[in-house]
């Protein structure tokens, strides 16, 4: 890993579905260090579709001399209460190589903001469902605004009540974006 003296920073790829994603976008926003050990990449996908996000992620990365076995891809994947849709994923991901993970969020993203606030295990049948919820400790919660500011002395707890979700047996709204975190703060640990 070492080029003339100088140690190659670790690239952690952030691929968002859709076109023009802003909400995890200017959430992550704030997890570009400056002095890491990692560069911090992020790019719209331009596909909703799990297998059309992973060739787009796999075509960028050449933009960003990637290399697999040191970097890593994260790809942001909405369930949207869709069963058939988290099966599909759960496959699609078996059969990826080590460096590309697959973050989902039952319903939605907006369930890490929500998991920030109170401990739950409700079941969410919808992202409008799940945004009303977030409203009543995000007043007029908007997807294109920027919440870290607001959210990042609750992490921790955020953390917790993610965690708690995916032990749960019976809690199908679940969000794994606490595993990139514990990744960041790996990553800061090490420097």
């Amino acid at each position: 890993m070492r080029n003339k003296g100088i140690e190659r920073k670790r690239i952690i790829v952030f691929g968002f579905e859709g076109k023009n994603n802003k909400t995890e976008s200017n959430y992550f926003s704030h997890f570009k260090p400056k002095d890491s050990r990692y560069i911090l990449k992020m790019f719209s996908c331009g596909k909703t579709d799990p297998q059309g996000m992973i060739s787009s992620a796999k075509q960028k990365r050449k933009d960003y001399d990637y290399k697999s076995g040191e970097d890593l891809t994260f790809l942001f994947i909405d369930c949207d209460c869709n069963e058939e849709k988290k099966k599909f994923v759960k496959d699609i991901q078996s059969r990826q190589p080590k460096d590309i993970l697959i973050i989902t969020s039952n319903p939605c993203f907006e369930l890490w903001f929500f998991n920030h606030f109170c401990k739950s295990t409700k079941e969410f049948s919808s992202s409008a469902d799940l945004i009303n919820d977030l409203n009543k400790f995000i007043l007029n919660y908007s997807k294109n605004k920027d919440y870290y500011e607001f959210l990042k002395c609750k992490m921790a707890f955020a953390i917790e009540n993610s965690r708690h979700q995916n032990d749960s047996t019976s809690c199908k709204s679940v969000t794994e974006v606490y595993k990139i975190i514990d990744t960041i703060i790996c990553e800061k640990n090490e420097k």
